[in-house]
């Protein structure tokens, strides 16, 4: 039988509720077919088992269970992939899987073999976690090269959500992480708000919110560990803001039902909103070289995308220094560097410069308006077109399943 075409609720159900799913009956065999392709139990037994480590909830056999039908289907999303951009001959190197996985590595703190031996002491094969590193660049490209320049952010839309921001920069500021469940019908919500409360209770026992988001969440920042950043109080839910009136930092909320869906929000920090006509503070850092080695420092200030790696951004340049400039407002700066930093975005570096028999860039490491931080122009054109992306791409992946010919053999 074809599959069921349920929204992403009911995968985050399965896996957060009690549904006992057929696959835990079998100790092998095939869990699916997609377009003729084959999802074995031992895939979904591995993933169910990879879902739980990574978002830290204990893998009793009842939490396997429940994760396996969020499993399965994110390997029959991840097949479709697959499937899909090997028409457009996009592959994916060995080699860049194997950068990807240096880089979770390093954000827990260990190597890429000290991974490998973690997940194998919990059961699963690294091969799992490479496939669905695969799935996740070819289709990341499959996107980019699809829309990725289709996609225009207007300057009317900018201009508005600048003028949204600043109206807002006077309200209560919240630095605010998520988790949402999205539900449509009555049954739905109730179904999610009963999933998000043993969400809540996992965390409650020791499971990090944003290890469990990134699993559970069906939000785009769920890539993010559910994190948002820093949201002023209107731009909340309606049904969100008394809640967040009333969290204290490091609390977090009761399951909360909107008119979409149903969200669990972590307070991480809360601040009042700027004062009005406050001016612009800056935190920058300077990096220098010596002259000779300009193109080199030139290929930095390229690549950098934040202040917290700088020494090792420059590890490779010959004599490269990284000065700390300090916090000051932007009206005290002086002329140069005010011209200098003059639309460069938070996070990028300004151009190099010659200053004697040394070259320089500088870094802006952070920009605030008063006690509020205020995205500039980039930032704000960089999020409106991964949201519109995004949007795109779960469209995208809708209409695979919905011509796919899928036979679900758990059921």
């Amino acid at each position: 039988m074809n599959w069921k075409h349920v929204s992403a609720a009911a995968a985050v159900l399965a896996a957060a509720l009690g549904a006992t799913p057929a696959v835990a009956q079998n100790a092998e065999g095939v869990a699916a077919i997609v377009n003729d392709h084959v999802i074995s139990t031992f895939d979904v037994r591995q993933r169910a088992t990879l879902l739980l480590v990574s978002a830290g909830i204990d893998a009793t056999p009842e939490m396997q269970q429940r994760a396996r039908a969020q499993a399965l289907r994110d390997l029959v999303d991840e097949r479709l992939q697959l499937q899909e951009t090997a028409k457009f001959d996009i592959t994916v190197t060995p080699d860049t899987i194997d950068r990807r996985l240096a880089d979770i590595a390093r954000q827990n703190e260990t190597t890429v073999e000290g991974l490998a031996q973690s997940l194998g002491r919990a059961g699963v094969n690294i091969r799992t976690l490479r496939t669905q590193i695969e799935a996740d660049i070819a289709w990341q490209r499959l996107i980019s090269g699809m829309y990725g320049t289709r996609v225009r952010v207007s300057e009317v839309e900018i201009r508005e959500t600048q003028q949204r921001i600043a109206a807002n920069a006077t309200r209560p500021q919240y630095q605010i992480s998520e988790i949402f469940l999205p539900a449509e019908t009555e049954q739905e919500f109730t179904e999610m708000q009963q999933g998000a409360m043993r969400l809540l209770e996992h965390m409650q026992r020791g499971a990090p919110f944003p290890a469990v988001a990134r699993q559970f969440s069906q939000a785009p920042s769920a890539a993010a560990g559910g994190d948002i950043g820093w949201i002023a109080a209107p731009e909340l839910a309606p049904e969100l803001q008394p809640i967040a009136e009333q969290l204290q930092p490091g609390q977090v909320s009761l399951p909360v039902r909107t008119q979409t869906g149903v969200y669990i929000i972590a307070m991480r920090d809360r601040r009042a909103g700027a004062d009005a006509g406050a001016t612009s503070i800056v935190s920058l850092r300077q990096i220098s070289a010596p002259a000779a080695r300009q193109a080199a420092l030139e290929r930095v200030q390229r690549r950098i995308e934040g202040c917290g790696n700088l020494d090792n951004s420059i590890s490779g340049v010959q004599g490269a220094e990284v000065a700390d400039l300090g916090q000051t407002q932007e009206s005290e700066l002086s002329p140069a560097i005010r011209d200098r930093i003059n639309g460069v975005a938070v996070g990028r570096a300004s151009p190099v410069i010659v200053d004697g028999e040394r070259v320089n860039t500088i870094v802006v490491c952070a920009r605030e308006t008063g006690g509020g931080g205020i995205p500039d122009r980039q930032q704000i054109e960089d999020r409106l077109r991964e949201q519109e992306l995004t949007m795109l791409s779960e469209r995208y992946l809708r209409n695979l399943r919905r011509e796919a010919t899928i036979i679900n053999r758990t059921q």
